[in-house]
């Protein structure tokens, strides 16, 4: 980084992998003594489902419907939540709710899923797909980073693969709840998985759904081992950030927020374009280009082509959550809208060495650095306990990129 006419230019390796990710999360938690009851029947033949699973997505909050289909949930939080109903061979049903709503009572219908015949699927299962795909799923769902290392699926075999020569995009299916069993942080996950979609073209990864945390238990020396790593994971984290920008602690939660532009690389695009007219004119003709190939400039040439695509500038003045938000629907939301990226440093906690090794291929580390945009520039709904909506409306790069994945999932309460 060098510092020019009072602004910073950035001009590092590209990240390999632009990161969405859309985990529902859940409202800080505070034992309510509230109740959600319900029964759950087959759409069409009323009969009931039992063995169903129902959580507060996030939470630790969770039950199964009993043989008769009823279920009881007790001390379910207040704020805004999904209530979430999956069962082996039905749809995933989720029930948005409210403090306002509870008590709440609920008559649940579940579809069967229709079954995928192979003459109606684009694109058909991978054979031995966990051998040929598992560590790309692991490392981009359950992430790479020092807590990953204590964290693994404990049944893979529910998982399939596909992948589309045609979009370059591999897509996982889940046939059942993900068991995943974080040693590190002291949680056992139930992972309702919607959806996981890699683009490589893009180099955009989506994955959706609904997370059930059961606390491990164990002796107090390993519960004070994993309250400081639960701590750990939360400082620096999207969350951290969004309810520090909410209530206005930034500076004071260790945040600091610039506004950055990006710039194409016009030398480099020219370069291609005159690199691509050479071997045209070397195929139309069979001759090379003698001044194309001199010594001079191909060294010059080997030198933009090493450069990236655009530019990254940032702006040395600090924002402030005043200058990001405005007032919202509720006197409990804002709405937070800008242009361009944000830069987001987080000075509290350095880069991991791994993230700085592999991904950015430099001997030194930073404090936590991130980018931020909004990519339809649309506004998205910012509340008091750091939840944000619409997900897929706000892309993150950058070090959360790499580090916000399932391995450093915290549940809210």
């Amino acid at each position: 980084m060098e510092y020019i006419a009072g602004v910073y230019l950035y001009n590092m390796r590209p990240i390999i992998t632009i990161f969405l990710l859309f985990i529902t999360s859940a409202a800080a938690y505070a034992q309510t003594g509230y109740v959600i009851k319900g029964r759950i029947t087959h759409d069409k033949t009323q009969t009931p489902v039992s063995g169903a699973s129902i959580f507060i997505s996030n939470s630790t909050r969770g039950t199964m419907s009993a043989q008769d289909g009823s279920f009881e949930l007790t001390d379910v939080p207040t704020g805004k939540h999904d209530l979430v109903i999956s069962c082996i061979g039905y749809s995933t049903v989720v029930y948005p709710y409210t403090g306002g709503d509870l008590p709440l009572q609920v008559d649940v219908k579940m579809k069967r899923k229709v079954s995928e015949l192979s003459t109606v699927v684009v694109e058909p299962d991978e054979k031995d797909g966990w051998k040929k795909w598992g560590k790309f799923f692991m490392e981009n769902f359950i992430g790479t980073n020092l807590d990953a290392q204590d964290c693994k699926v404990l049944n893979p075999e529910v998982l399939r693969f596909r992948f589309s020569k045609k979009n370059n995009t591999l897509t996982v299916i889940a046939d059942e709840q993900l068991i995943i069993e974080n040693q590190s942080l002291g949680y056992t996950i139930k992972y309702q998985m919607e959806e996981f979609n890699y683009s490589f073209g893009d180099r955009i990864l989506k994955f959706t759904g609904y997370a059930l945390f059961q606390d491990k238990i164990q002796g107090e020396r390993l519960k004070r081992r994993w309250e400081n790593s639960r701590e750990r994971a939360y400082a620096g984290s999207i969350h951290h950030f969004m309810k520090s920008l909410y209530n206005n602690r930034l500076q004071e939660e260790g945040f600091e927020v610039r506004r950055m532009y990006k710039t194409p690389n016009t030398e480099k695009q020219r370069v291609r374009n005159i690199l691509r007219e050479s071997i045209r004119q070397q195929r139309e003709t069979g001759k090379r280009d003698i001044a194309f190939f001199s010594v001079d400039s191909s060294e010059y040439y080997n030198m933009i082509l090493r450069q990236p695509d655009e530019f990254q500038t940032v702006l040395p003045a600090l924002l402030t959550a005043d200058s990001l938000l405005s007032a919202g629907k509720t006197p409990d939301e804002k709405i937070l809208f800008f242009k361009d990226f944000l830069f987001i440093e987080y000075k509290k906690e350095y880069e991991e060495e791994k993230y700085t090794r592999e991904i950015l291929r430099s001997p030194r580390q930073y404090y936590q650095r991130s980018t931020v945009v909004l990519p339809n520039l649309e506004p998205i709904t910012v509340n008091k306990y750091g939840q944000y909506a619409p997900l897929f409306e706000f892309i993150l790069h950058g070090y959360w990129a790499w580090s916000e994945k399932v391995a450093s999932m915290l549940p809210l309460d």
